[in-house]
């Protein structure tokens, strides 16, 4: 069985009330995020995943949510992390696995976001728990 680890990002602007959302090869939405590679830690890989298919540059704050998935042919385990932008907010920059980069107001992201069971609104009023990388 393979065994993966994925993160993503719940980047949030509190100045406009909005989110930092992607739309993927599936054409799904999502946080924007990805795998973590063996030689990364969660907080490298998550960093890197959203320059690379945002531009932006993150500061994350704490870990707000895990999911986990098996099946026969595979284990997977997402964190999502709360994570605010940081420096300039850089024009969009689209990768190869993203197709549309935007900012998203809550309500209307809670329709386009399928979170298993869980909404935007608690994930926006939880402060989450505190992240420790120990490399």
């Amino acid at each position: 069985m393979k065994r993966s680890i994925h993160v993503q990002a719940f980047v949030y602007n509190e100045k406009k009330d909005e989110i930092l959302i992607v739309r993927n090869r599936n054409l799904a939405w999502t946080f924007p995020g990805g795998h973590v590679e063996t030689d990364q830690t969660m907080e490298e890989a998550l960093a890197s995943k959203v320059k690379e298919q945002t531009n932006i540059d993150i500061e994350i704050e704490s870990i707000l949510h895990c999911k986990e998935r098996r099946a026969t042919w595979e284990h997977v385990c997402t964190f999502v992390f709360r994570a605010k932008p940081v420096g300039e907010m850089a024009t969009f920059s689209n990768d190869d696995n993203v197709f549309r980069v935007k900012w998203i107001p809550i309500p209307l992201a809670d329709d386009l976001l399928s979170i298993d069971q869980l909404s935007l609104n608690e994930l926006v009023r939880s402060e989450g728990v505190l992240y420790e990388n120990y490399t």
